[in-house]
């Protein structure tokens, strides 16, 4: 007994000579190695917060519809699920790690004809069994520090899941109010060219205009209506995602606020003061791929810990009472100790090619994780680049939009006067279609690319960080 206690305390000190997972490089050093020390577009940098980056917009509609889509999305809550079954996949390997007791109980009662014959026998016992397989080379905690890196990758899958689905819905409110702006701008032009059709009738009857200009003015009018249905269309397709997103049926979702045509949210001058490495250290996507190449690591472990010997240690003890017919009531302790071991002596190179696939594997996720953050880096430059554009556009397609509402109104003025021919309004009828859509499309485009930017940016917000 005490040489079995001498050999189980010589084995928690070999823990110390325990097989280690693979070496690689840390992510901040991974990171320091591909990372810029500044980017190449320059915007401006308020003192701003990260958190909650879809507040920015100053939108209170857009505030509680992605509040509600974050709490009620399946995807989301399918994540958080695949969280809970690693975290109870990390208890298990942990309890490999600990002795495991079990109580043990019996009771017979049989007819024993063999020589000598005693008739009835009857027995019962209980006791205690204590098995325990230590882990002298590291195996098992290798196996639990596998375990512990797909929890993190699961927790900063379900923080990307988050960060998409919240710049998903953003995207999704933009094109919706983009729709319904323009919608209002159609509306707006056909009321326009009713107005000129009115006036070419008007002159018609005086002689002052041709058929010609009244066909023109029909015909321009026409065209226009004839985009509202579709606008229409496009309004409920977005009505229609968005529900899908808060994890409800279209007929469910709240859309009498959404309904109401409101502007496109204009987002906030300049983005946060955030360093490229930063940005990479946050973003949900490297974070996971990095717990994959911590994951990958202690596979490799694994592998190696399958070329030392297995220990198993098994105690039990009880008390074991048997009845004789015709003799009395006899007990006895039971107590019993086993230590095994097995080694491995020849198995064809499977151990050799098992370690072999491991470390490919590792560096395969290592080269991810590298393309991630390339991917990322690549991902806020286009962004930023794109915010920087779309603010241009927008001051300029601002001024071009006043002035051709204002020759819009010039040359309605002078046809009324018989200073200018019905082509004239017609072109300026056109160029103002043309530049509310263009300023409507600038709208959207900007806010969209303060969207993409801020998911490029990654985390600030998340509650796994």
């Amino acid at each position: 007994m005490k040489k079995l206690f001498v050999a189980a305390a010589v084995s928690v000190l070999a823990t110390g000579c325990a097989v280690q997972p693979a070496m690689h490089h840390t992510l901040p050093e991974s990171v320091e190695s591909i990372a810029p020390t500044t980017w190449d577009i320059k915007v401006p940098l308020p003192d701003v917060d990260a958190s909650a980056w879809w507040a920015r917009f100053r939108d209170p509609v857009l505030d509680q519809l992605i509040a509600t889509v974050l709490h009620g999305n399946l995807d989301v809550q399918a994540a958080g699920e695949r969280v809970k079954q690693a975290e109870t996949l990390t208890v298990e390997k942990r309890a490999a790690l600990l002795p495991e007791l079990d109580a043990t109980a019996q009771a017979v009662d049989r007819r024993q004809n063999t020589p000598p014959p005693v008739g009835y026998v009857k027995q019962a016992g209980v006791g205690l069994a204590l098995s325990w397989s230590p882990d002298v080379f590291g195996g098992e905690r290798l196996d639990m520090l596998q375990a512990k890196a797909g929890l993190m990758g699961q927790k900063h899958t379900l923080d990307a899941i988050r960060l998409a689905l919240a710049a998903d819905t953003a995207s999704a409110y933009v094109d919706l109010r983009w729709a319904q702006q323009t919608l209002r701008i159609l509306k707006d032009n056909v009321q326009i060219r009713r107005r000129a059709l009115e006036l070419t009738r008007k002159r018609l009857a005086f002689g002052l205009s041709t058929e010609l200009d009244v066909t023109r003015a029909q015909n321009q009018l026409d065209v226009l209506e004839a985009r509202i249905p579709a606008t229409q269309a496009q309004i409920e397709h977005q009505l229609n995602l968005i529900a899908v997103y808060s994890g409800r049926t279209p007929e469910s979702v709240d859309r009498l606020v959404l309904k109401q045509a409101g502007d496109i949210p204009a987002p906030a001058d300049g983005v946060p003061r955030t360093m490229p490495s930063q940005a990479l250290l946050r973003r949900p996507d490297v974070l996971s791929a990095y717990a994959q190449v911590e994951r990958r690591a202690a596979e490799v472990g694994v592998a190696k810990a399958q070329r030392y010997p297995k220990f198993s240690l098994n105690l039990t003890d009880g008390v074991l009472a048997a009845s004789y017919l015709g003799l009395p009531t006899l007990t006895d302790n039971l107590f019993s100790a086993a230590l095994s071991a097995t080694s491995p002596i020849f198995n064809a190179g499977r151990i050799t090619a098992g370690i072999a696939r491991r470390e490919s594997q590792m560096r395969e996720s290592e080269f991810e994780l590298r393309q991630t953050m390339l991917q990322a880096l690549r991902e806020v430059e286009d962004s930023r680049a794109n915010l920087v554009s779309t603010a241009d556009s927008t001051r300029r397609l601002t001024s071009a939009l006043a002035s051709s509402h204002k020759a819009l109104d010039l040359s309605n003025q002078l046809y009324k006067g018989g200073a200018t021919d019905f082509l004239d309004v017609l072109s300026a009828q056109e160029v103002y279609l043309r530049d509310s859509d263009a300023l409507n499309q600038a709208r959207r485009e900007r806010a969209l690319s303060a969207v993409a930017l801020y998911r490029s940016l990654g985390g600030g917000w998340s509650s796994n960080e």
